[in-house]
């Protein structure tokens, strides 16, 4: 039997002073449960003089009912029946009065260690490298009871340790995948554009960040937390090494969306046995919880731990939810778009209903202030899309400048090769600052590229790009119509394959 189930009736009797957890224990070596201390850490106690640390997760998000739509998964066909890019929503549970217009979660800093797992045992574990390996050979429910028995002794020893929204403590549970796939991406630590990509940024190769296949790295061994380095928001070991099991179960996509079945558990990241060419943020994997042999264990699976609040953590918040429900159209546009393609022909199918002439001509009037409505929300995204085409354009040209002015320092460092050093080393560093320049104007471009194609279809795109033509021909501003050109054609790459190469970008833009 699991030793946690014990552990989890010892909670529910709230028998702690006679459970091993109450023994007076030494705090454990701080290399063992956080390897890589850094400013921002929240660091929670656990039994037997344990500790275990999280990271900050900021979602942008203001009202009560604010979320964020990220786009997850990614654009390799040899995934795509998984992990086809696809909408999802997001936003933390922990609001920073300094800070109003975010939302934040905390996610484990590292994968939860033998150490730690230990800890919430019959017996104490003792402290070693050995016990800084992550915890695998578990099955989901082990790991979703250890997150319950974790969080369940938290509460009772260390509440006000725990972050806390409207003075309700938050409470520890697996990642929902959304959670995982939005933290290992980097979330606000990185730009749109990057956000997309197979992987977080890792300047230093690979090989310094993860844990795959291959005797330049884990060499089919699992390895300690916290021996490369992590990702942009400081969690380590969230691709490669172990598997981690998040908490929603596993649903193959559906294009756009996932399938309504649901399967088994669902494992992200890939681990030590994964080649680097499979190494990717969108990995998402079917986990059979029994196969012949009963419950289903893997060497290379293990978990993290979230900590969340409430949705509804006090009657003060239920009152606010409720308001700015009321506040939410009552029927969005796919319901509409289902009900009727055009929904001024719906109210006039409902005004030919009506026989009292009177509420007819009222019916008729709710049309034309329908029809009124569209019409200025539509010219309003249409002049914001436009807009987005015409700064996209003038970012393209800027670039085109970029690339000039970097090839002519590039030339003159070349070519004074006798002159005096001051004046080459002068000229080397605006080199640098040149090409800081350019490479700042890339991301920035490519961001809007990515912005556009994720708010906007491609026919409003298109539409937008031709009046801009236009405009730009009026004011004889000729030069200007291969910047759009270039523009179109990236967003319609970035459609077709899900992502940009940067250097293929760049060669793209007009010399």
């Amino acid at each position: 039997m699991f030793e946690l189930r014990s552990v989890m009736a010892l909670v529910l009797a709230a028998g702690f002073a006679r459970s091993a957890w109450a023994q007076s224990q030494q705090p454990w070596p701080e290399r063992l449960w956080n390897p890589q201390p850094a400013a921002g850490d929240l660091v929670l106690p656990m039994p037997c003089g344990g500790s275990m640390a999280f990271r900050r997760v900021d979602v942008p998000a203001e009202g009560v009912l604010d979320d964020r739509k990220v786009m997850l998964g990614g654009a390799d066909e040899k995934f795509a029946y998984a992990e086809n890019s696809r909408p999802e929503w997001i936003v933390g549970g922990f609001a920073d009065p300094s800070k109003p217009s975010l939302k934040f979660y905390y996610l484990g800093k590292y994968e939860v260690t033998v150490l730690q797992f230990g800890a919430l045992g019959a017996s104490c574990p003792q402290p070693s490298e050995e016990g800084r390996l992550p915890k695998v050979n578990v099955t989901w429910a082990e790991a979703v009871s250890f997150s319950a028995a974790y969080g369940a002794w938290l509460a009772k020893t260390a509440s006000a340790k725990l972050p806390a929204e409207d003075r309700t403590p938050g409470f520890v549970r697996l990642p929902t995948e959304t959670e995982w796939e939005y933290a290992v991406r980097g979330g606000l630590a990185v730009s749109d554009s990057v956000f997309v990509e197979p992987v977080f940024p890792m300047p230093e190769g690979e090989a310094r960040y993860v844990w795959y296949a291959g005797t330049e790295s884990a060499n089919n061994e699992l390895n300690g937390v916290g021996l490369l380095k992590p990702n942009p928001l400081g969690l380590y070991d969230m691709l490669g090494n172990a598997g981690e099991f998040v908490l929603d179960p596993f649903r193959l996509n559906k294009l756009s969306r996932l399938s309504g079945q649901a399967g088994g558990a669902t494992v992200k990241g890939g681990d030590y046995r994964t080649p680097a060419g499979d190494i990717r943020s969108a990995a998402r994997e079917e986990f059979v919880p029994v196969d012949a042999k009963g419950e289903r264990r893997s060497p290379s699976t293990g978990f993290r731990l979230v900590i969340q609040a409430p949705s509804l953590p006090t009657s003060k918040r239920l009152a606010a939810i409720r308001t700015a429900w009321a506040d939410l159209p009552k029927t969005s546009a796919a319901t509409l778009a289902e009900q009727q393609d055009d929904p001024v022909k719906e109210v006039d199918v409902l005004a030919n209903a009506v026989e009292d002439p009177a509420l007819r001509q009222r019916v008729q009037n709710l049309a034309t202030v329908i029809k009124a409505n569209i019409q200025t929300r539509n010219e309003q995204r249409d002049r914001a899309a436009r807009s987005g085409v015409r700064v996209g354009a003038y970012l393209a040209k800027k670039l085109s400048e970029d690339k000039r002015i970097v090839a002519f320092r590039e030339g003159q460092v070349k070519t004074l090769t006798d002159v005096n050093g001051t004046l080459r080393e002068s000229i080397r560093k605006q080199l640098e600052s040149d090409k800081a320049a350019l490479e700042f104007n890339l991301v920035y471009y490519i961001d809007m590229v990515t912005q556009l194609t994720t708010e906007y279809p491609e026919g409003i795109v298109s539409s937008q790009a031709d009046i801009l033509k236009r405009e730009f021909e009026a004011r004889k501003l000729e030069p200007m119509l291969p910047f759009i050109d270039t523009f179109l054609r990236q967003a319609g790459q970035l459609r077709k394959d899900g992502k940009l190469d940067r250097k293929a970008v760049l060669s793209q833009i007009p010399g």
